[in-house]
C-alpha cells in the first residue's frame, strides 16, 4: 500500500484523493452512486430555481 502511495507523486495529474483497497472502492462507489441519485431525483426543483427561469 505504502508503495502505490508513493507512486502516486509521479502521476500527472496526481490524485486528489486515492481509495486504497477493493472493499474500500467498492463502498466508496456505492454511497457514490446514492449521492448522485439524490442529486438526479433534484432535477425538477434545481430547474424551478433559475434565473432567469430556463436558463
Amino acid at each position: 500500500m505504502a508503495a502505490r502511495i508513493i507512486e502516486s507523486v509521479d502521476v500527472e495529474p496526481a490524485p486528489l484523493r486515492m481509495v486504497l483497497g477493493s472493499q474500500a472502492l467498492e463502498s466508496t462507489l456505492s454511497i457514490l452512486r446514492k449521492r448522485i441519485a439524490g442529486f438526479e431525483a433534484q432535477t425538477e426543483l434545481a430547474a424551478s430555481t433559475d434565473f432567469p427561469p430556463g436558463e
